[in-house]
């Protein structure tokens, strides 16, 4: 869950960790994220890098996603004590039940347009270089209809400051207001000439 996002650019962003997410985002060109690919995240320093997302296993080449209540021990507890990160999100997308059965992209953004901010944590790899993997979590009430779980977003700046800096850190559940809408599939191509969305 959560396998698909985008950063954008944010006009009139202020100084500091937003305005130099939005320049990498402009040179980016706010394309979609996936497993594999290259994202930004926000180091404890509050320099923003760009890593793969993804850590590579002998059972996954991207696991894209960290359950929060595994990261105390296994594969996730060295990055989850040493290593923690925050990702700058502008929308994520999640799939859940629409019209005659079929399955219903939406897109989930933040209420007042700024970024969210996702709990991650990240690793070097040998080949691969630096690796993230975003936090999730029991889904709050604007994503409960859709999805059991969701991206373990940190409400305010002041969050994002003390789960960087490594302190003791509860996850709960996203009590914040989404801007939440049915949405066509991100991973829908532009309209082909007979008129019909080609996927992947």
């Amino acid at each position: 869950m959560c396998n698909f996002y985008r950063v954008k650019p944010k006009r009139g962003a202020q100084a500091g960790v937003r305005e130099r997410v939005s320049a990498m985002a402009e040179e980016s060109g706010a394309r979609l994220v996936r497993k594999s690919d290259a994202g930004l995240v926000v180091l404890p320093d509050r320099r923003v890098v760009a890593m793969r997302w993804g850590f590579r296993r002998d059972f996954g080449d991207a696991v894209n996603n960290a359950r929060s209540d595994k990261l105390e021990g296994g594969m996730w507890s060295e990055a989850f004590r040493d290593r923690r990160c925050v990702i700058p999100v502008s929308v994520f997308y999640e799939w859940g039940s629409g019209e005659g059965g079929r399955k219903q992209a939406y897109e989930f953004c933040h209420a007042d347009d700024d970024y969210l901010w996702m709990a991650g944590v990240w690793e070097e790899h040998g080949s691969l270089g630096p690796c993230y993997s975003m936090v999730t979590t029991s889904a709050g009430p604007a994503m409960a209809g859709i999805h059991d779980r969701m991206p373990a977003i940190l409400a305010t700046d002041a969050d994002a400051a003390t789960f960087l800096r490594g302190a003791a850190w509860r996850f709960v559940p996203y009590q914040g207001e989404l801007a939440v809408s049915p949405c066509v599939s991100p991973l829908a191509r532009p309209a082909a000439d007979d008129g019909q969305a080609e996927l992947f």
